[in-house]
């Protein structure tokens, strides 16, 4: 969100000629006037941003400058760098670069979640970048549990589950053949003696980490319901 030295002078000049403090009607009227001069103010939302626990992850601004004035980044409402120096709490944990001033974070763990901000002045403007930093474990195991039961009509129903070793965030694609089916923690479907094994694999990813695993089902008379 930026507001230029003249808007901000401006608004200034609206309040003093109010007269004091400001009535409900002169709020009212420089309300009315600053949507009118200069459109309704939005806050640009954070962008979501992921690292991987023990990882590093690198914050830059909206708009890589050639000459900057103030300049300073906060996480929640600590400051980490401010007039480009270091604050030194976070001496051994950022890296802060001058000439661009990207802000990387190193040896991330859940303690480093949470909302930073880049605030800086260019051209007599005054302009915010902001990030939302999760921190997530990597996907260390993945396992298909696996039930097949016969029916009456000699084919098989199929019922596959894909076990991860962790819980939030997660995405699946299952493959089978040429099918793919997705954004599914378990799929079903039914099968004939006559298909033979079939290789069935679960793609499990989060924003930081991919894995897969893979089992092979068949349906046949004798079919129990195994767990793989």
């Amino acid at each position: 969100m930026r507001r230029t030295y003249s808007q901000r002078k401006q608004t200034q000049l609206l309040t003093e000629m109010s007269g004091g403090p400001l009535s409900c009607f002169s709020k009212k009227g420089i309300l009315l006037l600053s949507i009118l001069h200069y459109g309704i103010w939005a806050e640009v939302p954070p962008k979501d941003l992921y690292g991987l626990r023990g990882g590093s992850v690198c914050l830059a601004v909206a708009e890589p400058p050639q000459e900057f004035g103030r300049h300073s980044w906060k996480v929640n409402s600590t400051i980490i760098v401010a007039d480009k120096k270091v604050s030194p709490k976070y001496q051994e944990k950022v890296e802060y670069n001058l000439l661009n001033h990207s802000l990387c974070i190193k040896n991330l763990s859940e303690k480093d979640r949470g909302t930073y901000i880049a605030t800086y002045e260019k051209n007599w403007e005054e302009s915010t970048t902001t990030y939302r930093l999760t921190v997530q474990e990597p996907i260390s195991k993945v396992v298909i549990q696996t039930e097949i039961m016969l029916l009456a009509n000699q084919s098989c129903s199929v019922w596959l589950l894909c076990n991860v070793s962790v819980c939030s965030n997660l995405s699946y694609t299952w493959e089978r053949g040429n099918e793919t089916y997705k954004d599914d923690e378990q799929i079903h479907f039914s099968l004939s003696p006559a298909d033979g094994d079939i290789s069935v694999t679960c793609n499990a990813s989060n924003p930081v980490s991919w894995k897969s695993a893979s089992t092979t089902v068949k349906c046949s008379n004798d079919t129990t319901t195994p767990c793989n």
